[in-house]
This record gives C-alpha cells, sequence and structure tokens, in this order.
C-alpha cells in the first residue's frame, strides 16, 4: 500500500485511522478491517461511494471550525492511542482544497490530545490532590456571573511574561489612565520590581507555586485561580481570591450536582486565560505586554530577565515555525498556546481593540502590533479615547458564587458516602494478591460516579489497569496508596467548608452508607 500514500504517521496500537485525498476502494475496505475503530476519510465531493459502515466521509471543503470539532470528536474514539494519519498521492492532482491545511488541522488535534493525555497520565495523581485541597475554595469563592462591569469605559492590561516584558514593562509606567491590569502570575517578580501592582492575578497552573514566581508578602489585587491551581496561591491571598471553573472532570461532576460552573473558563495557560478575564471585565480596549507566543534565542527563552525565571528554559525536540511580528516566521514550542490566543485575540478584536505592544514574538490574528518606539503616540491615543479605572467598581469580592445552607449539606453527604464506600473497600483488600488489587481498583473506577469524582485520578489509572500489559504489583500498590491520600484531602476538604454542627458530628462519629 505504500504506492497509494504520499505520508503516512502510524502509531504502534492504533485502532484508528484518518485518511486525507481520494483512497480507491479496496484499499479503504482493507483498512476498515485494520482500524476496527473507525475510519475517517477527508476527500472530495465526488466520493460518495459505498464505503465500509465503520468509515465516515467527510467533505474536504468543509470549514474548518467543523472539520476542528470532527478530529476532536474522532481522537477521543480511542483513549489509549491517537489516530494513524495517512495522506493519498492523489492530492497532487487535487488542487481545488487546501490539504496541507487540513493535515496541520490534524497534527495539531493530534499533538493537543498526546501532550493532554500524558499530561494526565503523568500528573494525574499531582492535578487531583490539587483540586481536592482547592475544593472548600471553589465551592465558596467561585467568579460571579455580573461582575463583567468593572472595567467599564477603562484600559485592560494583560501582563505576560515573555522575553518582550524587559523591554515593555517600564513603558506602562506614566503617561496612561489608571488602567485595569490583569497579570499572569510569572509576572510578579517584574512588577514588584517596576512598582506595578496588578489588580488581578492569574494563575492556574498545578505545579507552579508561589515561592517560585514572587517574594513573601507581595500579594497584590485579587489571585484568580482554578481547582488545580498549586495551593500556596490561595494560602497566600486568603479571602482575596476567586475560583474559575475548567476543563476539570470534578468540576463535571459537581455541575451534575447542581453546582453551576463559572461562565468565564481558565483556558490552557495563565497568560491566555488573564487575557480572557480582561476581556470579561468588559474593559473598552486590550493592551497586551509580554504576549510573546515565541520562545527567544533559538526558541528555547520563556521568561524575561525581569521575571527572575529566565533561567526556566524550553527544550523541545520540536520547534514550530508560526508567523512572527516583525519576521515572516519566529519558533515556538508553544503552538498550542499561539493558536488559542491568535484565536481568541482574533475573536474579541471584533467588539474592542485589541493592542500588542511588542518589539519581537508571534503575531496575534485581530491584534494591532505597536512597536515600543511608538509608545508616546499611544498612549496619546488611548489618554483620549478611555477613561480611568475606577476602583471602587470591583465588586468582584462580594458577589461571588458561593454554596451554602442545605444544598452545601447534600452536596457534602454525597462526598462523605463516596469516602466511607472506599474505605470500606480499602478493609476487604488483600494487598498481597495482585489480582485481589487489580480487582478492587477496576470494581472502583468502574462506578462512573465516583471515578467522574476522582477527575484526572480515574483519567490516569484506568488505562494501567485495563492494559493487556499488566502493571507490576509495586505499580498497583502505589496507585492505592495515592488513592488513600485522595480520599484523605476529600474528607479534609469536606471539614474545610465549615459545615454545620449537626453534619460534622454524623461526619465524626457515623458511616456515610
Amino acid at each position: 500500500m505504500s504506492e497509494v500514500w504520499l505520508s503516512e504517521s502510524n502509531f504502534n496500537g492504533s485502532a484508528s485511522v484518518i485518511l486525507l485525498g481520494d483512497v480507491p476502494l479496496e484499499i479503504l475496505d482493507l483498512l476498515s478491517k485494520e482500524y476496527p475503530l473507525g475510519v475517517l476519510w477527508i476527500c472530495s465531493e465526488k466520493n460518495n461511494l459505498e464505503h465500509p459502515p465503520n468509515t465516515t466521509l467527510i467533505n474536504s471543503s468543509s470549514d474548518s471550525e467543523k472539520l476542528s470539532k470532527i478530529f476532536s470528536d474522532f481522537i477521543l474514539l480511542n483513549y489509549s492511542c491517537v489516530p494513524s494519519v495517512k495522506v493519498s498521492k492523489a492530492i497532487s492532482n487535487d488542487s481545488s482544497h487546501d490539504y496541507a491545511q487540513i493535515l496541520e488541522l490534524v497534527i495539531s488535534q493530534i499533538n493537543s490530545a498526546m501532550r493532554a493525555r500524558k499530561t494526565r497520565s503523568e500528573n494525574g495523581y499531582i492535578r487531583q490532590n490539587q483540586v481536592f485541597k482547592n475544593l472548600a475554595g471553589y465551592l465558596s469563592n467561585r467568579l460571579p456571573d455580573d461582575c463583567n462591569s468593572i472595567g467599564n469605559g477603562a484600559l485592560g492590561v494583560v501582563v505576560g511574561a515573555g522575553p518582550s516584558l524587559d523591554k515593555t514593562l517600564p513603558l506602562l509606567k506614566d503617561g496612561l489612565h489608571r488602567p485595569v491590569i490583569v497579570a499572569a502570575d510569572s509576572t510578579l517578580f517584574a512588577l514588584k520590581n517596576a512598582g506595578i501592582d496588578p489588580d488581578f492575578v492569574v494563575s492556574i497552573d498545578p505545579e507552579k507555586s508561589f515561592e517560585s514566581c514572587s517574594i513573601s508578602g507581595y500579594t497584590p489585587g485579587i489571585a484568580i485561580l482554578s481547582s488545580q491551581s498549586h495551593p500556596s496561591w490561595a494560602k497566600q491571598w486568603g479571602n482575596n481570591c476567586c475560583f474559575l471553573s475548567g476543563r476539570v472532570v470534578t468540576e463535571d461532576w459537581l455541575a451534575e450536582k447542581g453546582i453551576s460552573k463559572t461562565k468565564l473558563l481558565a483556558v490552557n495557560n495563565a497568560g491566555l486565560t488573564a487575557l480572557a478575564f480582561a476581556d470579561f471585565l468588559n474593559t473598552a480596549a486590550i493592551l497586551t505586554i509580554g504576549m510573546d507566543l515565541a520562545g527567544g534565542n533559538q526558541g528555547e527563552q520563556r521568561y524575561a530577565e525581569n521575571t527572575n525565571r529566565s533561567h526556566v528554559q524550553t527544550f523541545s525536540s520540536h520547534f514550530h515555525q508560526i508567523p512572527g511580528n516583525y519576521e515572516d516566521t519566529v519558533l515556538t514550542p508553544f503552538l498550542s498556546d499561539w493558536e488559542e490566543t491568535s484565536n481568541y485575540c482574533q475573536k474579541i478584536s471584533l467588539n474592542k481593540m485589541v493592542i500588542n505592544l511588542n518589539d519581537r514574538g508571534a503575531k496575534l490574528a485581530g491584534a494591532t502590533l505597536i512597536h515600543p518606539d511608538q509608545v508616546d503616540e499611544l498612549k496619546t491615543a488611548l489618554t483620549e479615547n478611555l477613561s480611568p479605572f475606577n476602583s471602587e467598581n470591583n465588586n468582584l469580592l462580594s458577589s461571588r458564587k458561593s454554596l451554602k445552607g442545605q444544598g452545601l449539606n447534600q452536596l457534602l453527604c454525597a462526598l462523605a458516602k463516596h469516602c466511607d464506600d472506599c474505605w470500606l473497600d480499602f478493609d476487604n483488600l488483600d494487598t498481597k494478591n495482585k489480582f485481589s488489587i487489580i480487582n478492587f481498583l477496576r470494581t472502583r473506577l468502574a462506578n462512573k460516579d465516583f471515578a467522574s469524582l476522582m477527575g484526572d485520578f480515574a483519567f490516569a489509572t484506568i488505562p494501567v489497569i485495563t492494559s493487556e500489559k499488566q502493571p507490576s504489583e509495586d505499580e498497583l500498590k502505589s496507585i492505592c496508596l495515592e488513592l488513600q491520600h485522595l480520599i484523605w484531602k476529600l474528607e479534609d476538604a469536606i471539614v474545610e467548608t465549615e459545615p454545620n454542627e449537626e453534619f460534622l458530628i454524623r461526619f465524626f462519629t457515623e458511616k456515610f452508607t
């Protein structure tokens, strides 16, 4: 079949395949047997042929948004392995469709899925541990849906930590009406030294601690966190923090129980979430600084010198070429970060001006690029057309979404029951019998409600215990120990929600079965 394909990307264990371009029917029949989970065939309109039942035909003229959704859903058919990709030689004779763009979209979706699965596999326990540590705060301090008038008429400044921040941050000191400043967590050291206090600080990374970004006692403004944020941020800001929902399975479980997600979601990284938050505040215009989305030097430099994190570099096996601000292309290891940020800039630029103050970096669609040498003209224009930020409008803390009363009590009873049921199963577990441990874990996680509650931990564990390659006894014991720790953290979270005395007495003296 090698004579048929212009290129092939085959993954061991793959049970699905994506085909680009016209393919002979006999080849399609063979592939449908080789890839039983499904064949996704992107081809021209003329291919209205009969095809195997596990084959889905997609018109290659479909718009990119539709294709992206189709690819995303198709990749989800097999959690253990992404689809193989085969490009037909026939596309060389079909100039009516941009197969190169479609292939780029396919590869981007697959890379994103592989990265997410790798992250869950490697960090599933860590992420779930953070969710339970932040659970009490998430239930009582979620972002309200009606705070989007805070930035009315004012400029929103979004501060990222890219290498250009060394050049652009000092330019904010003078000449502007008071803006709303939304900063990514990694910029705190630089902001402190520049004497600029942000109004909001965004941190959503489960492994990035407060201590790695700031100095003791410097906790300006309001912290905007996710349920997976490192707990040091909530600890440092105390009551001056607010939680966003995100792409978190445990939050989906909570939503099923009536705890609604926030209207604004934490997405991808702190910089993009800061941009989305500044837009959510209904600022009149947005100015971004330090949003390079491309590494400095040969692509490996991630942070500006003034962040005190420039030693943290990215050593990637592959750097992607993307459109640059002042060069045709620049290198980045952050392809999905750039794509999502650029797409978001394009979206919000339809309703407000987005200005990218930068002397380097990647091009952001929809953003007006301003070089630092033109900053004086920019300041004049912004001052003439925008109003100062009125900090008295910042009522975010007083209007946070909170679960209380009977609703909280019902949720805590459900959580306590899961804890007690799990401890009961642990009591009956033979920890010296490998097959007993596997059966215990499979039974526990076969309970959809429990698996959803355990979120990323369940996603990381299920492929291990259902794989044909049996995990070792040490691996299984380690998983059991992690599960025990998570149940302990969940029980701590139940107490930290400060339930009423009646519930606490029952929680400490009875079993919720």
